[in-house]
């Protein structure tokens, strides 16, 4: 097997695989190999090894660019990583306040994803009240508090 046929036959495999392995990621290592592929084939990279560090560069910087903007439109929020992204975290979405939150105070808590998060806000909110999330610290989850008027 020719070594364009190999980057091919990985990259096929590995877009094909991202919908068995939801994520938005190992389609970025398939279109690495595609590319990969393309550049064996028209004689830029000829060395196993540049063809591997070549395959690893394409792919990250092709998943460093565009995993965000893919999630998002696939999933409608935004990934895990590297913003809101440590929990999947949905911007306006509406928690229970599930301990007293004090203004500017991280020690409250809202219950997000059936899991307890530490929160934080403006004013003071008790338990039972329903906040919306704007935001995020680290794993601190920003709310605001639902007013009547909203």
């Amino acid at each position: 097997m020719t070594p364009e046929i190999f980057w091919l036959i990985l990259g096929l495999i590995l877009i094909i695989a991202e919908i068995f392995i939801p994520g938005v990621i190992v389609i970025f290592f398939g279109f690495g190999a595609l590319i990969t592929a393309l550049t064996t084939t028209i004689g830029l990279t000829g060395d196993i090894y540049l063809q591997i560090i070549f395959f690893a560069a394409s792919s990250l910087l092709l998943l460093i660019l565009f995993r965000n903007i893919i999630y998002k439109r696939i999933y409608k929020k935004v990934p895990a990583g590297n913003n809101p992204d440590t929990i999947n975290l949905e911007i306006g979405k509406i928690v229970p306040v599930e301990e007293l939150i004090e203004p500017y105070e991280v020690g409250g808590k809202v219950r997000y994803q059936g899991t307890l998060w530490a929160a934080k806000a403006e004013e003071r909110i008790t338990p039972g009240e329903s906040v919306r999330i704007i935001g995020y610290e680290n794993l601190t989850i920003v709310v605001k508090k639902i007013h009547k008027e909203e």
